[in-house]
């Protein structure tokens, strides 16, 4: 159990390598003078504001004027000749500048790009999700809960959007992360142990199908499956939260052709397809997101986009996420309109998505219709799971019908069989492939000329099944 802690106790390692982040069983140094260094954060931010206040104003979103900005603090420094008991020069102004001009405590994680996660769940303690392991980082702990609060609003602004009372709980795109931010209950808010936040931080690079092979997220039979299939079919891929749904759905369009027409639906763009190194060649890509709005004939959600989407000549339809019935009916009319459609959804198996959905695009009246076009319109089932440190798809399934509305009748295709758990904390085991397709979506890969010999390959039963 980890003690309590006194969040002014402790201060980064400024001897570290820059961009480094402290492990939470490596020393951390005590600061027994950590009030003198807030009275010389009030000063230079008393400085900056008398004489450059634009400029403080904008060095939060303009990457150039910060520069300008860190070259007043240490013009300040040098006039004031002010120092900080235990640090250098180099250490105190290199903490200003993260306090002042970047996001104090945590700027070291969002510069980390082994970090995906930040979870702040409150001005004391803080975790990170690096390599896929969960730490403790009580030297990122902020000074109270208003100092907290000054940095999340920090982020929120640059989407024009700030934490009160009135609207206790924020999503926003910040840059390349998306947060989460949750007012504390003592100050207004919803949060009961004080204002908390959850950051995902967005990987700038794709896992490529070659790098989902070599880190064991999928098998090169599982490769040659998709890269014969998925073009030409529909699929969902399931998982709980943090299993690795998006990531799998942003590399599904590396098995299309370069110029194939695609456009993307997401609450926030988390996919940025286009942005992405292994998208250099990739041209025809729309993206659209979500726009909230207090009058609901001027917002966009899921539902309403896909919608749009389909007037915009798509061929391929990829929706971030599918969270409500109106969504889900969405995606399944652009599935029925002959559009190929790719979606993720929350579910505990390739069975339960299957059952999700029928509840999500049904109206509880005429369920059993809803299923049988679903069972039409879906091809695979994709799902994911965390496992450990390792992120690993363990199951692909064939919808191949439903009994009734609640039952679906699912093929697997490929299975993970896990051994083990190694000292590393990433699962050893293999997939395998356990049976062929059906007949149904043979003929549905022969009208998408899908070479013979492929669909012969694929409907052959592995010889251990």
């Amino acid at each position: 159990m980890n003690r309590y802690f006194n969040p002014l106790e402790y201060i980064y390692d400024q001897d570290e390598e820059e961009g480094a982040l402290s492990h939470p069983s490596g020393q951390i140094r005590k600061e027994t003078a950590d009030t003198g260094f807030q009275e010389i954060v009030r000063q230079v931010r008393n400085y900056l504001r008398e004489n450059h206040s634009q400029g403080l104003a904008s060095a939060v979103i303009d990457p150039e004027t910060r520069e300008w900005m860190k070259q007043e603090i240490l013009h300040f420094l040098g006039q004031s000749g002010l120092s900080a008991a235990g640090q250098t020069r180099g250490q105190l102004l290199r903490k200003l500048q993260e306090e002042i001009l970047y996001y104090g405590p945590i700027q070291r994680a969002l510069d980390d790009p082994a970090v995906t996660n930040i979870d702040i769940n409150s001005y004391q303690y803080v975790y990170l999700e690096r390599n896929g392991e969960e730490e403790l980082h009580p030297e990122m702990c902020f000074q109270d809960e208003a100092h907290l609060e000054v940095i999340l609003n920090k982020m929120l602004m640059t989407d024009g959007k700030v934490l009160t009372a009135n609207e206790p709980h924020i999503d926003s795109l910040f840059e390349k992360f998306r947060i989460c931010a949750v007012l504390g209950a003592a100050r207004g808010g919803i949060a009961t142990e004080g204002t908390c936040a959850s950051i995902r931080k967005f990987s700038e690079d794709t896992m490529t199908p070659a790098r989902f092979v070599a880190t064991g997220t999928i098998s090169e039979e599982m490769n040659a499956f998709f890269s014969h299939i998925l073009p030409c079919c529909n699929a969902i891929i399931a998982g709980a939260t943090n299993s690795g749904k998006t990531t799998t759905m942003m590399a599904i369009p590396l098995y299309f052709q370069p110029d194939t027409r695609i456009i993307t639906i997401e609450d926030s763009p988390e996919m940025m397809l286009r942005r992405r190194g292994s998208y250099q060649d990739y041209h025809n890509i729309v993206a659209l997101q979500t726009k909230d709005h207090e009058n609901k004939e001027k917002r966009f959600d899921i539902a309403r986009l896909t919608k749009v989407s389909l007037r915009m000549r798509p061929v391929k339809v990829m929706v971030g996420e599918v969270r409500d019935s109106q969504a889900c009916r969405q995606a399944h009319e652009s599935m029925n309109t002959g559009h190929n459609t790719y979606f993720t959804i929350h579910a505990s198996s390739a069975a339960n998505a299957a059952v999700r959905i029928v509840q999500l695009a049904g109206d509880g009246y005429n369920d059993e219709v809803i299923a049988a076009q679903l069972a039409d319109t879906v091809d695979l089932i994709l799902f994911q799971q965390k496992m450990g440190k390792s992120r690993i798809v363990t199951e692909v399934a064939e919808l191949i019908g439903y009994e009734g509305a609640r039952k679906p009748v699912c093929r697997s295709i490929f299975q993970f069989f896990q051994t083990g758990l190694g000292e590393d904390g990433y699962v050893t085991g293999s997939h395998r492939r356990v049976a062929g397709i059906s007949q149904g979506l043979a003929e549905k890969l022969s009208q998408a000329l899908v070479a013979p010999e492929y669909i012969r390959r694929w409907q052959t039963q592995p010889s251990f099944a």
